[in-house]
């Protein structure tokens, strides 16, 4: 007889604390720069030109910005928690990537992947509005964007300092364990805050234009 205990952690249906998604947001934001100062090491690692190595900001933002259309309307369908478990088990995968791989072109390939992150940014606000009313949403959402705004502002000097001392590498080691630290964070406590909307992928798109 299995435990009622694990079956719950499993479907988990208890709301998230506000801790939870501010450092999903946060995590989420640092990913985004952390690495800036070491991109001429990066350069000379990869023996590729610096304007090469640059791309890795470009293509991310992008990345990012395309799968910010789809992830509202996956997670109404098949709800925010296994979308966001599904997003930073490939981001800390992705992550991995980077570390390892050989060329530049297969870091800016793993780079791309590592957008996937983007759920937590976005999740973690829809999760704001389906756990409280208007007016208080608008006070917890705040709380959620400072850590998106503040990470990004202190990223790069964390990046500057572990690259000085460990090597490229450590800021992407650094967002590995943040990664599997959230994860797990995630799986303990963020239940499932929406109702699935039934509707398909094509039928929400078709609503766009009402919106």
């Amino acid at each position: 007889m299995s435990d009622p205990r694990s079956q719950a952690l499993l479907r988990r249906q208890t709301p998230p604390h506000i801790l939870t998604l501010i450092l999903m947001a946060g995590m989420s934001a640092m990913a985004m720069n952390i690495f800036l100062p070491s991109l001429p090491a990066m350069a000379d690692h990869f023996d590729t030109d610096y304007g090469v190595m640059q791309l890795s900001v470009a293509l991310y933002l992008g990345s990012s910005a395309i799968l910010q259309v789809f992830i509202g309307p996956v997670s109404d369908m098949f709800g925010r928690r296994p979308v966001i478990l599904w997003g930073l088990a490939l981001f800390v995968l992705a992550t991995l990537g980077c570390i390892l791989a050989p060329t530049a072109e297969i870091f800016l390939v793993f780079r791309m992947c590592q957008a996937v992150v983007a759920v937590c940014m976005v999740l973690s606000r829809a999760a704001v509005r389906d756990m409280f009313d208007e007016d208080r949403a608008a006070s917890m959402i705040g709380y959620v964007t400072m850590g998106m705004a503040v990470v990004p502002m202190v990223g790069p000097a964390i990046g500057g300092v572990l690259g000085e001392a460990l090597g490229w590498q450590a800021n992407f080691w650094l967002l590995f364990g943040l990664g599997a630290l959230t994860f797990a964070l995630t799986w303990a406590d963020f239940g499932e805050t929406a109702m699935k909307s039934g509707k398909t992928l094509v039928a929400q798109f078709r609503e766009y234009p009402e919106l």
